[in-house]
């Protein structure tokens, strides 16, 4: 089953760069939970709070990239360490970050995604060491 749930990851992720909204929100269950915290960030709940996360990220930066470095299959969790790049839209720095994804499926669908500025901290928190 992992597997199959590392699938939907990446088919949400894929979509979610293409901006294809009709593709990627099908995969989100409608309890869905985005949680930022460990990144200094807020929690989203629900699917108008992921659609409010997306217009939040994209009118932060111009021309904004994300890029999967690693996909791990921890069992009941995906983990993606993601690179980031874009450009403030207000102060035109660059910026770039990498960021590990720990997804959690509830019933084949993206159910709760934490974030974590490190791949040591999100094996952690999907209960492996590297």
């Amino acid at each position: 089953m992992s597997q199959e749930n590392v699938e939907v990851v990446r088919r949400a992720f894929e979509a979610s760069v293409q901006h294809d909204n009709g593709a990627v929100f099908p995969l989100y269950d409608p309890e869905v939970e985005i949680d930022l915290t460990a990144s200094g960030r807020g929690v989203y709940h629900g699917l108008e709070d992921i659609r409010q996360w997306f217009r939040d990220w994209l009118s932060a930066f111009e021309d904004p990239s994300w890029e999967v470095e690693e996909w791990i299959d921890a069992g009941e969790h995906v983990i993606a360490v993601m690179r980031l790049h874009g450009r403030g839209k207000l102060s035109g720095v660059p910026a770039e970050m990498v960021e590990a994804h720990v997804w959690t499926l509830r019933n084949g669908k993206l159910w709760r995604l934490r974030v974590y500025g490190t791949k040591l901290e999100a094996l952690e928190a999907a209960g492996l060491r590297e």
